[in-house]
């Protein structure tokens, strides 16, 4: 559907569709509540502010915007896999974040925040070799004082099948070695540090603190987490549904300089809190079955 066909169905005072970086179809939000941009490509959201706030997603100035690449920055979805593929030649962490998604519906809330509802179904996937079963994917957003992210998975086809995914935010930080991020004390973790062995059987002591590269995917845990940033004088808390893992990602030094579409010096003003099924929490869907993988971030 053409940008003037968008905005006829489902614009209005508060909500613009307009063509984005990349010349992909950009959501645009403006309530009395907060901000917004989401990619149509992806399924992407890649700016939320609530009114008198700091922008709470953080974007790199080098991302791509190219078909068959990846956003960097925002809120990618990871599916039907998360991290590297079964085999060199798949895409990391799926497919989803490369697709173009259709418009399903965009809602003005009592409330005074916006609802949209993106789709993804097997046939909007380019690349069909990488589509392994019907499926149809539903990821809607609600943008009001605070951000509500809302995947639902559903298996189409008539076998149970195996999914690990995320929604990989990316939080906008003032110094990543000066925040603290809370509420997995006492809670093991897969060290993933690229170059190193994966590590298991960790256990976080305290507070995070970031003065390294993090890859963690933090295991058995349900708990809010929540960042402490004294620099922009807030505490931003991320809840999730659906997930029982939890990774923690800065590249620091080295990956930053090794991945093109990433600023060498950008991993100061962000860190990655993800809710995951991955590892040991992978998910089954049954036939005919959803699942529903949901955070929710506030300013506290």
């Amino acid at each position: 559907m053409d940008i003037d066909s968008l905005q006829q169905q489902f614009g209005s005072d508060t909500v613009k569709f307009v063509k984005g970086p990349g010349e992909f179809v950009s959501i645009e939000i403006a309530n009395a509540k907060a901000k917004a941009k989401i990619c149509t490509y992806g399924a992407h959201i890649m700016e939320f502010t609530p009114a008198g706030q700091l922008p709470l997603l953080w974007m790199s100035k080098s991302s791509w915007f190219e078909a068959g690449k990846p956003i960097r920055g925002g809120v990618p979805l990871c599916w039907p896999w998360f991290g590297a593929g079964a085999s060199p030649e798949l895409p990391a962490h799926g497919f989803a974040r490369l697709s173009q998604w259709q418009v399903a519906g965009v809602e003005a809330l009592e409330c005074g925040a916006t609802h949209v509802t993106l789709t993804l179904s097997g046939r909007d996937v380019t690349n069909q070799a990488l589509v392994k079963f019907p499926f149809e994917l539903q990821m809607e957003f609600t943008v009001g004082s605070r951000l509500q992210l809302k995947l639902t998975m559903r298996n189409l086809s008539d076998q149970p099948q195996v999914v690990t995914d995320a929604l990989h935010t990316y939080f906008s930080v003032s110094d990543a070695e000066k925040i603290a991020i809370r509420g997995l004390d006492l809670v093991g973790y897969e060290d993933r540090v690229v170059g190193a062995p994966v590590v298991y059987g960790n256990v976080q002591a305290g507070d995070i603190k970031i003065s390294a590269e993090v890859d963690r995917i933090y295991l058995d845990t349900m708990s809010a987490v929540e960042i402490v940033d004294p620099g922009f004088k807030r505490t931003i808390r991320i809840e999730k549904e659906g997930s029982a893992s939890t990774v923690v990602w800065n590249p620091w030094v080295r990956k930053s300089h090794a991945m093109p579409d990433f600023g060498d010096d950008e991993f100061h003003g962000m860190v990655c809190i993800e809710a995951v099924n991955a590892s040991i929490d992978a998910r089954t869907i049954e036939p005919g079955g959803t699942h529903v993988l949901a955070q929710k971030i506030t300013i506290l």
